[in-house]
């Protein structure tokens, strides 16, 4: 492997891993939020979508966690939801 290929290679590996850790946050924190907050089938469609959006589509999971992150976890935190 070239020099080349390898500084090509590391933003994308470092974004990754950026998104899994978003993903990872995400996922704990829905799993963590009593049921009285979120139905036990909203909280696992929530894992489910963040999981396998990682999985299949890589970036797309972690654009998925990150925009609970901002939304929903602000509602559930303030206690609007």
């Amino acid at each position: 492997m070239t020099t080349a290929a390898i500084a090509q290679s590391v933003p994308m590996l470092v974004l990754y891993a950026a998104s899994f850790v978003v993903v990872l946050w995400a996922v704990v924190d829905v799993a963590r939020r009593p049921s009285v907050l979120m139905t036990p089938g909203r909280k696992a469609v929530w894992i489910i979508a963040f999981v396998v959006g990682w999985l299949v589509f890589g970036l797309i999971g972690g654009a998925l966690a990150a925009v609970y992150l901002v939304g929903p976890r602000r509602r559930l935190n303030a206690g609007r939801i």
